[in-house]
């Protein structure tokens, strides 16, 4: 199976991230790109739900981080032993493959331990005795198969040694037997009627294959009857080998891992273990494989694209441990560094759900009607209706284009979707300030803006002051100089600023703020990007 090539936009992703991803990831699978999946790195917004509701789309999957973990390894397939296979079956395997190790399953083959060459080394090194079977329960079918034997009588299955094994020399003594019992003898030993007799539920003919006498079984033997080529004293010597595995697995500071592990949990624990390879399981307990300490040489790191963003602050965590295979973003070219040549589309366009479109025509690649939509929603979205100075006439052809594509009405769909977003009813100051919040770096200047679009200015007037708040809490917190809020309205056309911050000074010079000002409305003001941290910007610098 392929590993898959995540497509995703920024952290606290607005419409543009989460609709690009999906609409790219699906350009991608229709140029013939295989394992291509759409991801996010936050909550679907109110907004955006919207959107991917109307046009019967799936949430991305979330990624929470790319640090390498075990499943980006190259595992070593391996294989594992039943509960019941044989000790002889154990030794076999473990001598021919890698590590000497074996990973025990149960009849579900859910990872259950591991035997090594240790465990089962006393088997072969004299364990025995009359009660060895009954005590391991060991099943009739191991012995079957450990002795090569042919069943002349009876049914083996589901049936284990519940007594003891004796030979039939020990029937000369006023020896009590019982059903659970074994019994093994020659035919030439004299004995055979007396075996039968003694009522043994499972009774092992010995050498009878290298003999042409007949095995007398009476009509009205009800146990099982195996013939085997072996002597009595090689059967003796066997049995101890048909003793099942679970009775010697190692189940005492088992050390395994599972597909999720991140690869530094698994160092550390590597170095500090005394083993040297340990298997490996999925969510489900089945075992995928094993590592050692050299497969931590050569990961395979995860590989993806990046939307509607290209810097380190804003993208997954892990991403310097990721490979970027492409970027496709509107925004200024900033920090991500790579460690190989990639594909990288920036345009000055208002929405990365234009480039997308592009692209769609560029390689005459036909839209369909429910991605047509979610590109449409984007730059509805990031354009604000065609009201942000960062849309171009570019943004505005692609949207009627993907609108007639969608079969919406571009104006009445665009204020549905941008309404549904906006209400404040329910939402705390946090959930306000983090929903899109992006980073930046002024200079020696830390600096967070986040942006809500909203057409409810007086719902927000209610929380205001828990928002300067929680802003302030969070300055302190993450030492960060500047915290901006953006409450943008496109029905008032423009935008609320809220400042905090220990250098409020640089939004007091770029926006003419008075020092007793918590906020000011800025009319025309609709982007962050064009209208706000330029200007900020140019401010920090005086």
């Amino acid at each position: 199976m392929k590993k898959p090539l995540y497509v995703f936009g920024h952290q606290n992703p607005d419409t543009d991230s989460i609709c690009s991803s999906i609409a790219y990831a699906n350009l991608k699978r229709q140029m013939g790109y295989d394992e291509v999946v759409a991801a996010r790195l936050g909550d679907v917004n109110k907004e955006t739900k919207f959107a991917l509701n109307y046009f019967r789309v799936d949430d991305p999957v979330l990624i929470e981080t790319l640090n390498p973990q075990v499943n980006d390894l190259n595992l070593v397939n391996i294989q594992s032993l039943k509960e019941d296979d044989t000790l002889k079956k154990a030794l076999s395997l473990i001598i021919s493959q890698k590590g000497h190790i074996i990973p025990i399953v149960d009849e579900d083959n859910k990872f259950t331990g591991i035997i090594s060459i240790s465990d089962i080394a006393p088997a072969y090194m004299g364990l025995a005795g009359k009660s060895l079977l009954n005590i391991t329960e060991t099943p009739f079918k191991n012995i079957r198969n450990v002795l090569d034997a042919t069943i002349i009588v009876g049914d083996i299955e589901g049936k284990e040694v519940e007594g003891n094994v004796y030979t039939s020399a020990e029937l000369l003594t006023d020896l009590a037997i019982s059903s659970n019992d074994v019994v093994i003898y020659t035919l030439d030993d004299g004995l055979e009627k007396k075996v039968y007799q003694s009522g043994a539920g499972l009774i092992i003919v010995a050498e009878s294959l290298h003999q042409h006498q007949a095995i007398n079984i009476p009509e009205d033997y009800n146990g099982v009857v195996l013939s085997v080529q072996y002597s009595i004293f090689e059967i003796i010597k066997l049995m101890s080998q048909a003793i099942p595995v679970k009775t010697m697995v190692n189940t005492n500071m088992l050390e395994y891992f599972d597909m999720d592990d991140y690869i530094d949990e698994v160092k550390d624990n590597m170095l500090s273990s005394k083993h040297r390879r340990f298997p490996v399981i999925d969510k489900e307990g089945y075992v995928k494989g094993i590592i050692s300490k050299s497969s931590l040489l050569k990961i395979n790191r995860k590989k993806v694209i990046l939307v509607d963003h290209n810097e380190k602050g804003q993208s997954a965590k892990g991403i310097e441990e990721a490979e970027i295979i492409e970027i496709i973003d509107h925004h200024r070219v900033a920090d991500i560094h790579t460690m190989a040549p990639l594909y990288f589309r920036a345009e000055p366009l208002g929405c990365t759900s234009t480039i997308i479109a592009k692209i769609h025509e560029e390689r005459e690649i036909p839209f369909d009607k429910k991605h047509a939509g979610i590109m449409l929603s984007a730059i509805l979205s990031d354009t604000l209706l065609f009201h942000s100075p960062t849309c171009t006439n570019e943004d505005k052809r692609i949207a009627h284009k993907l609108a007639n594509i969608a079969d919406v009405d571009l104006h009445k769909y665009g204020m549905e979707m941008i309404t549904a977003g906006t209400t404040l009813e329910g939402e705390s100051a946090e959930s306000l300030i983090f929903r899109d919040m992006k980073k930046f770096s002024l200079g020696k200047y830390k600096v967070a803006i986040s942006q809500i679009n909203t057409t409810d200015f007086e719902g927000f007037n209610y929380v205001k002051s828990e928002v300067v708040d929680e802003m302030e809490d969070f300055a302190k917190k993450d030492k960060v100089d500047l915290v901006l809020m953006m409450v943008t309205n496109i029905i008032s056309e423009g935008t609320e600023l809220v400042a905090v911050g220990s250098e409020r000074w640089i939004v007091e010079n770029a926006f003419e703020f008075q020092r007793n000002e918590v906020s000011k409305f800025l009319p025309k003001v609709f982007s962050r990007k064009k209208q706000v941290v330029p200007v900020i910007m140019n401010a920090s610098r005086l």
